[in-house]
C-alpha cells in the first residue's frame, strides 16, 4: 500500500466496515463516523459537517476515503444535498490543508441523470455504452451532490491533490439476496445495472495503490445487469429507440452486458469485477451483521 494510515467516513456504515476491514490488512485505518462501530475497528466519532473535528480527525493521515453520504428517501432534499456537498467540502478542506495527497471520493451513477434515486423522469443515454467521457447531467438532489463532490475534486487536484472518484452502480451487499430475486420479477426500468460490495472495496483499494497524479475517474460495474431481458431489448422498450451503439461488440458477445463502460477501470484501476447475481443467489444468505439466516421451516431463507 502506498499509504500508511488511512481515514475513511462513513467507515462504520455497511460498506464502510467492509473497506476498513480491507485496508486494515494494509494499512492503519481510521473509521470516521456518527455512529459506533465494532471494537475492531478504530473510531473517531465526529459530525462531517464540523469543519474542526474533520481537520483535527484527519491529523496524522496521508489518505482519506471519503464514504459519508446521505442518500435514502428518508432524508429530504435539502437535507441531502446540504450534507453531501458540505461534508465533502469539509474532507476535502481539512485534507488539503493538512498535506494529504491522496484522497478517494465515492461518486455515482446518479450523476448522469441516466438512473435517479427518486424516480423522476429520467435522461435519455446519448450514447452506449457510458464512459467516463458521457456528459453529466444529475436531476435531482443525490445526484447533483454527487456531481458537486466531483467539481471540487478537480478543484483540488489542480491544487496538487490526487483526487480518484469512483462511481459504482447500484451495490448489493451481502444479504440481499431476497432483493436480487424479488426485482429479477418485476419490470423496473432503473434495474439496469448493479455491482457487489466486494467490487467496490476492490475499488477503493486499487484507488490507493494507483500511481496516478491529478483527478481521474472509474465506473464501477459488474460486467452484466440482472434485468431479465437482454440490455438493447430492455432499453428499446425504455426509451422507444436507442441511442448510439459505440462498442457494438460488447452486446455482440454478451447480450446481457452493463450499459456503463468499464474499460477505463479495467485499464488504468486493474479492476476485475466478480460481481454475479447468479452466484450471489447460491451463497448462505447472512444478515448485515455477517451472520448466516437461519433457514425458515418451509427451506426458504428466514427474514
Amino acid at each position: 500500500m502506498r499509504f500508511g494510515n488511512v481515514a475513511v467516513t462513513g467507515g462504520n456504515g455497511a460498506l464502510g466496515k467492509l473497506v476498513v476491514g480491507d485496508l486494515m490488512r494494509h494499512a492503519e485505518v481510521t473509521a470516521l463516523d456518527l455512529r459506533p462501530g465494532p471494537r475492531s475497528i478504530r473510531s473517531r466519532y465526529l459530525d462531517i459537517l464540523s469543519f474542526e473535528a474533520v481537520l483535527d480527525a484527519l491529523k496524522g493521515h496521508d489518505a482519506a476515503v471519503h464514504l459519508a453520504a446521505l442518500l435514502t428517501l428518508e432524508h429530504s432534499e435539502e437535507r441531502i444535498f446540504s450534507v453531501n456537498v458540505q461534508g465533502t467540502w469539509n474532507l476535502l478542506e481539512a485534507a488539503h490543508r493538512l498535506g494529504i495527497r491522496r484522497v478517494v471520493l465515492l461518486s455515482s451513477e446518479t450523476t448522469t441523470g441516466v438512473i435517479t434515486v427518486r424516480r423522476v423522469p429520467r435522461m435519455r443515454p446519448d450514447y452506449l455504452p457510458i464512459d467516463e467521457n458521457h456528459p453529466l447531467a444529475s436531476i435531482e438532489a443525490y445526484g447533483l451532490s454527487k456531481q458537486v463532490l466531483e467539481t471540487l475534486g478537480r478543484s483540488y487536484a489542480r491544487r496538487g491533490m490526487e483526487v480518484v472518484v469512483l462511481r459504482p452502480t447500484l451495490i448489493v451487499m451481502p444479504w440481499m439476496q431476497d432483493y436480487v430475486r424479488r426485482v429479477r420479477g418485476i419490470d423496473d426500468p432503473d434495474l439496469w445495472s448493479y455491482v457487489e460490495a466486494k467490487d467496490v472495496v476492490q475499488g477503493v483499494r486499487k484507488s490507493l495503490l494507483l500511481d496516478r497524479p491529478g483527478f481521474d475517474a472509474f465506473y464501477l460495474s459488474a460486467a452484466d445487469t440482472f434485468a431479465p431481458e437482454p440490455t438493447l431489448e430492455f432499453l428499446t422498450r425504455v426509451y422507444g429507440s436507442l441511442p448510439e451503439i459505440r462498442k457494438p461488440e460488447i452486446y455482440r458477445s454478451n447480450p446481457f452486458a452493463s450499459m456503463w463502460d468499464i474499460a477505463h477501470a479495467r485499464t488504468v484501476l486493474g479492476f476485475a469485477p466478480q460481481s454475479d447475481w447468479r452466484r450471489l443467489l447460491e451463497e448462505p444468505a447472512i444478515d448485515e451483521t455477517g451472520s448466516v439466516r437461519a433457514a425458515a421451516a418451509d427451506g426458504s431463507s428466514g427474514e
